[in-house]
């Protein structure tokens, strides 16, 4: 009985040291991906560069969600996580402030960048304003005709 005690003991030690192993070894991955995420919050670089980038139109609705916008995003190649994207706007000035319209967006921004493009006035309204205050006082009128963008065209830079 004396063997079946030491053979039980054995068994229980080497059971418990798979199980501290198997613990650590999960840990560490996790942590390591938790570190990876955290850090690419703060420091996520664009997609490409300046040379390689290019600009894409994309079309944001009103009854779209932050989630929604990053899942464009990444699937139109201006970022590589959605979630990520979630993340950081949860997080940045721009919470909350991303308007619905068509923007011209560059794969060398980074997310915070197209996060300001997307939060500012748009640009159609102050030019309508500017328009109204230059026929008020008489003068010259300039409008610029722009093109309809569709939410898939996509156009290279140059």
């Amino acid at each position: 009985m004396n063997t079946r005690q030491l053979i039980g003991t054995v068994f229980d030690t080497v059971l418990k040291i798979v199980i501290i192993i198997v613990v650590v070894m999960f840990t560490y991955k996790y942590a390591t991906e938790s570190y990876d995420f955290g850090y690419r919050i703060f420091a996520e670089e664009p997609v490409s560069s300046t040379e390689n980038a290019r600009i894409i139109s994309i079309g944001i609705t009103e009854e779209a969600t932050v989630m929604d916008i990053g899942e464009v995003l990444e699937e139109k190649g201006l970022i590589n996580d959605a979630r990520l994207f979630y993340v950081q706007e949860l997080i940045s000035r721009y919470h909350g402030e991303l308007k619905p319209g068509i923007y011209e967006l560059s794969s060398d921004m980074t997310a915070n960048e197209m996060m300001e493009v997307m939060s500012a006035e748009d640009v159609q309204q102050e030019a309508d304003s500017e328009e109204e205050s230059t026929e008020e006082t008489g003068g010259p009128e300039e409008s610029v005709e722009g093109e309809s963008v569709g939410e898939d065209s996509v156009t290279d830079a140059e």
